[in-house]
């Protein structure tokens, strides 16, 4: 269940394709600020030409309309979204999605805490099998509407 109390929670992640030169993200970061579209996670994988930039935005409807208007190159992803609080720790969930065959093809945290906890987002290669098993144990996922609040 979400902190809504949905059974599917959804959360976007953005991959934007930038040129690895000096001020691009600050560029991306600056077009967010513009339009105030808040950045809860960041994540910044560069090569020697291009930086791929993953993103948790707070509203991704909004976040769609300044990548397309500054004309970012980007993807969007679904990602859990997960409240690492009481029992639920990072090795917990990496037991619990190793268990059940799910890989984590890559992770970072959340710039906000939730009530003290902090937040990661995981992306995972079977999303629906990992939501139901984190579940099941007792984790908290949240959603994109979720973040909204909290921003």
């Amino acid at each position: 269940m979400t902190a809504r109390g949905r059974s599917e929670p959804r959360a976007v992640q953005f991959s934007v394709f930038l040129a690895n030169r000096v001020g691009q993200l600050k560029e991306l970061l600056e077009a967010f600020s513009q339009r105030d579209v808040d950045v809860l996670g960041l994540s910044v994988v560069d090569s020697t030409d291009w930086a791929v930039i993953r993103v948790v935005l707070a509203n991704p409807e909004k976040a769609r309309e300044v990548f397309q208007s500054n004309s970012f190159p980007f993807t969007e992803s679904d990602v859990l979204l997960v409240e690492l609080a009481g029992e639920i720790a990072l090795s917990t969930i990496c037991s619990l999605l190793v268990a059940t065959e799910i890989s984590i093809h890559f992770a970072y945290p959340l710039i906000l805490r939730l009530g003290g906890s902090p937040v990661m987002v995981l992306h995972v290669d079977n999303i629906v099998l990992a939501r139901h098993t984190l579940a099941k144990h007792g984790a908290r996922l949240l959603s994109d509407e979720d973040l909204s609040d909290l921003s």
